[in-house]
Formats: structure tokens, C-alpha cells, sequence
């Protein structure tokens, strides 16, 4: 029997199937099946259970492999009532939709392969940024989602899936003063107080630049994903998703404590557009909030360890930052 599983969406979504990938073909060893994705199909170069099963649709004798198909899997996360509901990550849910799976402790932990020349360019890079900048350690930023739109008075994102703007212009104006910054995203929406290569690194360049950096900052987008497949921290700001769905344990996530209204993502437009202007608040972040999150997104950078609840550690650290900046 041949099965085919399609993928579409974003590259962070291809990303977040590569566990449930990878145990299908550790339970399906004598099947033979292939990946069909848009665009994607790179992600999935330098895994030996997935690199020469992957194809482009669009490419030259994809259709043929679809044609002798027996069974087509096409797994869509966001109508899993558990994924709705805010149970279960992006992985998981893959899982579920892949593999038929509700027991996810045999799911492989998320990971990307790079090659030697992906290292090396990284290395370049980082090494411009610091010829640059003159600081001791880079970190990549990654401020907008793929929703985010140039407008005349700004850059917004009405998925609330970005950066707002007044945490953005102090997240940069203090990181820059000790941290070479590297800016990810598209060249119309590039911060001039960062650092943007130029010509801009492909996808898989990106993922090894992201894995040398010291340290990530971003948002509901492909970079975390990135990120976590290297098990390295980050700084990730939450607003229109949901923590538990879209982004990982162990990274330091920014969200204001106020309630989150499920979206319907690919149920219902209309009940998306309605959970987006009931989340808008969950942008608004007060002066306080922000600083609040810049001096634990600097101790996540140092090293430096406070509980989160002892006020008396959390002053240490305010002392400690301002020090930075004398």
C-alpha cells in the first residue's frame, strides 16, 4: 500500500510535524509512503526517514507519486477539539492526525538537521554582526508574524501574532546597547538599530544562524519553532494563540495575565475576527510589563537565576540591569 500525508500551512507548521513524521515511518517500516508540501519540502533535508520522501507538489513527477496512491492523509491540526480547546500543542495534534495517536509519550522531540555549509554561513554572519556591533554575544530577533502588514502609520498585525511596537522599540533600544542584534524578517519592515544581512540567508541558512545564536527573541512565528528544534532558550511573546498550542516549556514566554479567547482558525473567519478583537488586550502592555519582561528576557541571556515570585531577587536584578547600562 503507498499513503501519501500532504502538509499545508506555514513553515512552522511544517516544522512542528516533523515528530509525528518521524514516528510514522518508525511504525510503518515496510510501507511505502512520501510527504507532499508546498514550499516546505526543505525542512525535511538531512533526515534519513524523511528527505527522499518529501516532495514539492509543484515539482516534475509529484503527481505521479500522488496518482499510485492507496490512502491520503491530510492532517489539519486546528479542528482537533483538543487543540481548540487548548489542551495540546501543534505537535501533538499532528500526532493525533497523523498516527491516530492520543499517547504522545513515544512522539521524538523536535528537531532540524543542518549541513556544514548551513554552519558555516551562520558563523559568517554572526561574525559580521560582531565586526559591527563590537558586543560579546548575538541574539536574532524575530518581531513580526507572517500576518504583519506595512501601513502608513505603522507595522500591524490584526492576528495579533507580533511584537507590538511599544515593546519592540524598547526591547531594541536596550538590547542594543550590549547585544549585536540580528533582524529577521522582510526588508520593508527592518529596523535600522539592527543588524540585517544583506543579501538576506535563504530558510535553511536561517535555521543554522537561529541554532548559533546565544539567544532567540520572538513571537507566534517560525523562528521559535526553529529554535526550540535546536533545544536552545527563548524569549517568545504570546498574544492572539495560545501558549499551550503554539510555543514550548522551558522558553520564557511574555503574555499579559488577562483571559484568552479561543480563535477558529480554519472553523470559522468569522468567529476568528470576533476572538481577535476580544484578545486586543492582550497586546496592550503597560510600561511596567514591558520592563518586566526585558529584565527576565536579560537574565535568560546571563545566566543570571531568580525566582520569579521573590521580590527581593527581582530588585537584585532591576540593580543588575541598570548596572549593564552604566
Amino acid at each position: 500500500m503507498t499513503t501519501i500525508i500532504t502538509l499545508d500551512g506555514g513553515l512552522g507548521r511544517t516544522i512542528t510535524a516533523i515528530p509525528a513524521l518521524l514516528k510514522y515511518h518508525k511504525n510503518h517500516l515496510n510501507e511505502e509512503w512520501y510527504i507532499m508540501v508546498p514550499s516546505w519540502d526543505f525542512v525535511f533535508w538531512g533526515f534519513p526517514e524523511l528527505q527522499e520522501k518529501s516532495y514539492n507538489p509543484e515539482s516534475k513527477g509529484s503527481f505521479e507519486i500522488f496518482y499510485k496512491a492507496d490512502k491520503v492523509i491530510s492532517p489539519e491540526p486546528y479542528k482537533i477539539p483538543a487543540y481548540y480547546r487548548n489542551e495540546i500543542s501543534l505537535c501533538e495534534a499532528f500526532d493525533i492526525c497523523i498516527n491516530g495517536s492520543s499517547n504522545h509519550d513515544e512522539l521524538p522531540e523536535m528537531q532540524l538537521k543542518l549541513s556544514f555549509a548551513e554552519k558555516r554561513k551562520a558563523y559568517e554572519i554572526i561574525n559580521q554582526a560582531k565586526s559591527i556591533y563590537n558586543k560579546q554575544k548575538t541574539i536574532v530577533l524575530q518581531p513580526y508574524g507572517s500576518t504583519a502588514i506595512l501601513h502608513p502609520s505603522g507595522i500591524f498585525d490584526d492576528s495579533l501574532r507580533s511584537i507590538p511596537k511599544n515593546m519592540l522599540d524598547y526591547f531594541i533600544d536596550n538590547l542594543t546597547k550590549n547585544y549585536n542584534v540580528i533582524f529577521m524578517g522582510a526588508k520593508e519592515f527592518h529596523d535600522v538599530r539592527t543588524y540585517k544581512p544583506d543579501p538576506d540567508p535563504n530558510l535553511r541558512e536561517w535555521f543554522a544562524i537561529i541554532d548559533a545564536a546565544d539567544y532567540f527573541i520572538g513571537c507566534d512565528s517560525c523562528g521559535q519553532h526553529i529554535r526550540k528544534s535546536f533545544n536552545k532558550k527563548a524569549s517568545v511573546v504570546i498574544a492572539g494563540t495560545h501558549r499551550i498550542n503554539v510555543t514550548y516549556d522551558g522558553f520564557h514566554i511574555i503574555e499579559r495575565d488577562v483571559p484568552f479567547y479561543p480563535d477558529a482558525m480554519r472553523i470559522s473567519g468569522f468567529h476568528s475576527h470576533m476572538s481577535s478583537r476580544l484578545n486586543e488586550s492582550r497586546i496592550e502592555f503597560t510600561q511596567q510589563e514591558i520592563e518586566n519582561a526585558y529584565e527576565n528576557i536579560v537574565k535568560n541571556i546571563e545566566n543570571i537565576e531568580i525566582t520569579k515570585h521573590d521580590n527581593k531577587l527581582i530588585n537584585d536584578l532591576k540593580e543588575s540591569t541598570k548596572m549593564l547600562y552604566q
